[in-house]
C-alpha cells in the first residue's frame, strides 16, 4: 500500500461504521509473554467520536503537514530506523504472529465492567469499518500514548475563585502510531514496536542466527562474535539478516574476497573475531547494511537495502 492509499484511509476515517474506541493494557512478561485487554468507552455528547475522527483526518490529510509531507516511502519493516519511512508487516510475520493475534482477540472481546480510569492503559485503538473503492475494509487506528492522566496542578473557576482539579481523565491525542488494514501493519512511528513487544521477537531472531553462523564454521571465535552481536543496536539488524550471504561465506574463495572487500581480518582462512571491529562488520555483512560504493568500490555501511527498481 502506497502512501496515497494509507491517506484515502485517513480521508474516510470520519465516515468510519460501527466505529469502537477502546482503551488498551499491554502486560509484557517472561512467562506469558504479550498479553492485552481492551476496554470499551463511550464518548458524550453524541457526535463526539465523529468529530474526534475529523481532527485525525485533517491532521494526517493536510496538504501542509500531512502524510505526503511526514513520509517518503512505505517500505518492509527490517529493523532499520530510516526517517520519514512507513513500515510494514504482514499480521502472520514471525515478528508480530502471536502477539497480533492475541491483540485482535482482546479488542473482540472487549471488557466493559472495570473502572476505565483505574485501568493502566497503555494506548488507545479505534476501530470498525472504512468503505474504499467498492472494498469494505477493516480498520484499526493506534495510538500508543497513556489515555489516561491526572488533572495535576489544573484549576477551574469557579465563583471568582479558582480551584483545584485533581480527578483523573481520558485524554486522547489525535496522532496515531499504527494503522491495521485487513491483514497489514503499517507502522507511522517506531512506537509500533512497543505495541508487539518487538525487541523480545528480534533479540531471538538475533539468537537463532548467531547459532547459525557459529555452526557454519565461518568464526574463528563464536564467543566473542555471539558477545557483539547480541549488544547494543546489533539484535534488531538481524530482522534483516540475508541466509544466501551467510551461504556463499561458507565458500573459503568467497570469504577470502568479502575480508579484502570489506576489511574483515582472518585467521587462516575463518573470520578473526578478536579483532576489533571485525564482528560488527560481519554483522553488517550479513544483515544487509554493508555495501560497496559504486565509483570506487570502497565498502560502506547502508541503514537499509532493498533491491534496484
Amino acid at each position: 500500500m502506497s502512501i496515497d492509499k494509507i491517506k484515502s484511509i485517513f480521508e474516510k476515517v470520519a465516515t468510519c461504521e460501527a466505529c469502537s474506541l477502546q482503551l488498551l493494557q499491554i502486560k509484557n512478561s517472561k512467562r506469558n509473554g504479550t498479553t492485552y485487554c481492551g476496554r470499551e468507552i463511550t464518548l458524550s455528547p453524541e457526535g463526539t467520536l465523529t468529530n474526534f475522527l475529523s481532527e485525525i483526518s485533517d491532521r494526517y490529510c493536510s496538504q501542509e503537514k500531512g502524510l505526503e509531507k511526514m513520509f517518503e516511502s512505505v517500505t518492509d519493516y527490517d529493523g532499520s530506523t530510516v526517517d520519514k519511512t512507513i513500515y510494514k508487516l504482514t499480521t502472520d510475520n514471525e515478528l508480530i504472529s502471536t502477539e497480533c493475534s492475541a491483540l485482535i482477540k482482546a479488542i473482540g472481546n472487549p471488557d466493559s465492567e472495570v473502572d476505565p480510569l483505574e485501568f493502566s492503559a497503555r494506548a488507545y485503538i479505534l476501530k470498525g469499518v472504512i468503505p474504499i473503492d467498492g472494498e469494505e475494509l477493516s480498520v484499526k487506528l493506534i495510538s500508543m500514548q497513556n489515555p489516561v492522566t491526572s488533572l495535576k496542578h489544573k484549576f477551574l473557576r469557579s465563583n471568582g475563585t479558582f480551584t483545584e482539579i485533581s480527578d483523573k481523565v481520558i485524554s486522547l491525542r489525535p496522532a496515531i502510531d499504527v494503522v491495521i488494514v485487513d491483514e497489514i501493519v503499517y507502522m507511522l512511528t517506531l512506537a509500533g514496536e512497543n505495541l508487539f513487544n518487538m525487541e523480545r521477537a528480534y533479540k531471538a531472531v538475533c539468537k537463532k542466527q548467531i547459532t547459525n553462523i557459529t555452526n557454519s564454521n565461518i568464526i574463528n571465535d563464536a564467543e566473542a562474535f555471539s558477545g557483539v552481536a547480541s549488544c547494543r543496536h546489533n539484535p534488531r539488524k538481524f530482522i534483516s539478516f540475508n541466509e544466501s550471504r551467510l551461504q556463499k561465506l561458507k565458500n573459503v574463495d568467497s570469504r577470502k574476497k568479502m575480508s579484502k572487500k570489506f576489511n574483515i581480518p582472518l585467521d587462516g582462512d575463518k573470520f578473526d573475531m578478536s579483532q576489533p571491529g571485525a564482528a560488527d562488520k560481519l554483522i553488517k555483512l550479513l544483515c544487509d547494511r554493508g555495501m560497496v560504493d559504486p565509483f570506487d568500490d570502497n565498502p560502506m555501511e547502508v541503514s537499509s537495502s532493498k533491491k534496484w527498481e
